[in-house]
């Protein structure tokens, strides 16, 4: 299916605003990319990973210039990063594409019920606290 352009940019956009606040966006974008523009899923997630290099290097360059990137910590992330990647891109070699789609969308699966997960039992926390304090009238 053709979109028009402009709602291309504005996806990526809205997906770029996510990711610079540090939200997963990969998901999101690599979904839209499949699910609306129809691109296989080894192409959007090569999309993706051009996407996030760009993204991501605009919100490493704003965080820098502030001083809040602990630069011991990246070099210790390169050293499993870099590793991490080869060994992944190796891996998507071997794989066919209905596979690479299902362990993607198990990941989406996992990771967005490991934060709903976090979130109800911080609220329910939250909540037992407030109960527990105070007067009940």
């Amino acid at each position: 299916m053709r979109l028009p352009w402009f709602i291309t940019v504005l996806a990526t956009f809205f997906v770029a605003v996510l990711s610079g606040l540090g939200v997963g966006s990969a998901g999101l974008f690599v979904l839209y990319l499949t699910g609306i523009c129809g691109l296989a899923q080894t192409e959007a997630q090569g999309l993706n990973l051009v996407f996030f290099l760009l993204s991501a290097g605009a919100s490493l360059l704003f965080h820098a210039r502030r001083r809040r990137i602990p630069g011991s910590l990246v070099l210790f992330l390169l050293l499993f990063a870099i590793p991490g990647a080869l060994a992944g891109t190796r891996l998507l070699q071997t794989l066919d594409a209905a596979t690479v789609r299902r362990l993607f969308g198990g990941m989406l699966i996992l990771t967005g019920g490991s934060a709903l997960w976090r979130e109800l039992r911080a609220a329910r926390r939250a909540r037992q606290g407030k109960e527990g304090h105070g007067l009940n009238l």
